[in-house]
């Protein structure tokens, strides 16, 4: 199986003399209608990769999409390094510290880092032991053991007085829940590609071996309760859950297997984004001021057009400021510097609809946008309000902590500040 790494948003050629065989893009086609919209768009003799990072596999390939971020190192190492620290501080993978994200995992394949993520997760639970359920046996046994069923006992053991016929409570892990974890791990290590990501995950499938073989799909393991006592395995099994959805075998067309894990860039970084603001004004407003990610929802008319701006930064029912993400790369030679008119009226629609006279468009920096405040416009309507084009550092938004280059600005200090506007250079959108 060959290993390659690409770009989101590039270009792969096909053919004899491409990047990929026929053969390798046919395996490809054949998975490319399980995955999300945009991830793939075909051209003559070429594939383009839309903005989603993850893994791909067929039979022929194993493919990783990496960020591509024109500011900075861009080697695959530092992007898969980068990716991996975007989907800790999202939450997305559960047991890693975003310290940790750029050390050991820069230099493993995306499908093992995910591999053994999930290992990770599954260790930490098992210190508390593994799940456990108890279940009504009777057996004739040579001590008593729970309760002895004289009237059974009399009848079955008349002649024989070495035996005892008794029903107890037996432990046991052969249960569902390590039946679930056991398949998970199994197609696991059919899938791992390094012998380090092999070796770990034959490790933990050794510590299930009294467990029954079973097939389970993601269905079946979402169907699966948790009470009080196992609550701490719930993040565990949602992980289970979302490999099985990706993995197998749900990603199956025709007679080629296909896996699946992708993430979509531009929800990733509002995402990442959003998280940092929540933390930066819980830092520096005491607590004054609560940030709602894709909330609150309003509506533009009487009954429809729904409005959820990325990020809203709100002292009780007030809005303070509104900032959407956009995964994607400005061009300060264009006109508006390469804010695209429908993202302006979006942002006009907030500025009415939530009474907010402070709002920013947020970019990844690049090469020729640097971390900082781009440009700002003032909206030619009634309240004037101000719309700011903001540059971060992805790096750093990934790695760092503290309030990122350019969005200091825009959080408030104090709940005198919540009306301030930035004063300064700025032009009219009319």
């Amino acid at each position: 199986m060959r290993r390659l790494s690409f770009r989101e948003r590039e270009s792969v050629s096909i053919g004899p003399t491409g990047q990929i065989s026929e053969l390798e893009a046919e395996g490809i086609a054949k998975l490319s209608g399980c995955l999300p919209p945009g991830a793939l768009a075909w051209g003559h003799r070429a594939l383009k990769f839309g903005p989603f990072c993850g893994v791909l596999q067929t039979e022929q390939l194993a493919i990783e999409i990496l960020p591509k971020i024109d500011h900075g190192s861009d080697s695959s190492e530092d992007m898969r390094g980068l990716l991996v620290a975007m989907l800790a501080r999202a939450g997305e993978l559960g047991s890693k510290r975003v310290g940790e994200a750029s050390l050991g995992q820069q230099h493993s394949h995306l499908l093992d880092v995910f591999i053994e993520d999930f290992c990770s997760q599954v260790k930490s639970a098992l210190r508390g032991g593994a799940i456990a359920r108890y279940s009504e046996r009777t057996d004739n046994l040579n001590a008593i053991r729970g309760r002895l069923e004289l009237t059974e006992h009399l009848r079955t053991n008349a002649f024989d007085r070495s035996h005892l016929l008794c029903r107890f409570d037996e432990r046991s892990i052969d249960n569902p829940y390590n039946q679930a974890l056991k398949a998970v791990l199994r197609i696991l290590l059919g899938l791992a590609l390094s012998p380090r990501t092999q070796a770990m995950v034959a490790a933990f499938l050794h510590r299930f071996v009294e467990v029954t073989d079973r097939r389970f799909r993601a269905r079946d393991v979402d169907a699966l309760r948790f009470d009080r006592i196992i609550r701490h395995w719930e993040p565990v099994f949602a992980r289970a859950s979302w490999l099985l959805t990706g993995l197998y075998p749900d990603v199956r067309t025709g007679d080629a297997a296909g896996s699946a894990l992708l993430f979509n860039m531009e929800k990733l970084f509002e995402r990442v984004l959003g998280l940092r603001v929540r933390h930066a004004c819980q830092a520096r407003a005491g607590g004054h001021f609560s940030v709602g990610l894709q909330s609150p929802m309003k509506h533009l008319a009487m009954s429809g057009f729904h409005l959820r701006p990325d990020i809203t930064i709100q002292t009780g029912n007030e809005s303070v400021a509104i900032l959407d993400a956009k995964w994607k790369r400005l061009d300060v030679g264009e006109p508006n510097s390469g804010v695209s008119s429908g993202d302006a009226y979006q942002m006009n629609a907030y500025a009415n609809r939530y009474r907010c006279n402070r709002l920013a468009l947020v970019y990844p920096a690049s090469v020729d946008c640097q971390p900082g405040k781009v440009t700002e416009f003032v909206l030619m309507t009634e309240e004037r309000p101000t719309l700011e084009v903001i540059a971060v550092d992805v790096r750093e938004l990934a790695f760092g902590s503290g309030i990122p280059v350019g969005i200091e600005m825009l959080i408030p200090n104090d709940l005198s500040t919540r009306t301030a506007n930035v004063k300064g250079s700025s032009n009219s959108l009319s």
